[in-house]
């Protein structure tokens, strides 16, 4: 069933994920005003995030449809494929399912300059929920998106999700149980509801 992807203004308060919510913070404190950053202004420090757990895509869009094209995947985003994702193109490693949730998500991303964050719920074939919560920041220079950093995190509440296997779980079934877009002016005061933390499994 396709998973449909439309956005609510939100804030950082709504992010989960402690690590990511820190990458978040970060993204709008090197921030220019309400100007995006600059890809050459993120720090790669681990200190910051996981980078196993990042990807980078590079917009291509000249007067056509746009095109994101992966520059680097850490290594735990590559196991459910077997493969790396770079030079690849974002529509061709998504599931035809997830199109509506992944790149419409992404092409927000590029439309508006906005972080966006989702949640997307499958189960696992013991029926226990697992989420993929996805943060999207855009970077680039004159109001222009050149790149994203996506950081990707797999949770479950009940034991360890199998990444080889619950890809195709998400392809089966996924619900987007939460999006909100966050500009980068306000994204650390906005909020369109507080959501509870939740201890992240070790990947």
């Amino acid at each position: 069933m396709p998973c449909s992807f439309q956005a609510l203004d939100g804030g950082i308060n709504n992010i989960r994920s402690i690590s990511q919510r820190v990458l978040a913070t970060h993204w709008t404190r090197i921030a220019s005003g309400n100007q995006i950053p600059r890809f050459d202004q993120f720090d790669f420090e681990s200190r910051i995030h996981d980078p196993k757990q990042l990807a980078v895509w590079h917009v291509e869009q000249r007067n056509g449809p746009i095109v994101l094209r992966a520059l680097y995947s850490g290594r735990l985003l590559n196991e459910p494929f077997n493969a790396g994702w770079e030079g690849r193109t974002l529509e061709e490693l998504t599931p035809p399912s997830l199109h509506s949730a992944i790149v419409s998500g992404s092409h927000e991303c590029v439309r508006t300059g906005y972080a966006i964050y989702m949640i997307l719920r499958t189960c696992d074939s013991m029926g226990y929920p697992v989420d993929l919560e996805r943060l999207l920041l855009p970077f680039g220079r004159n109001g222009q998106v050149e790149q994203i950093v996506a950081s990707l995190q797999l949770i479950s509440l009940e034991g360890m999700a199998d990444r080889k296997k619950i890809i195709h779980d998400f392809e089966k079934q996924a619900d987007c149980i939460l999006s909100v877009r966050i500009p980068c002016v306000r994204a650390n005061t906005t909020s369109t509801g507080k959501i509870s933390d939740r201890a992240e499994f070790e990947r």
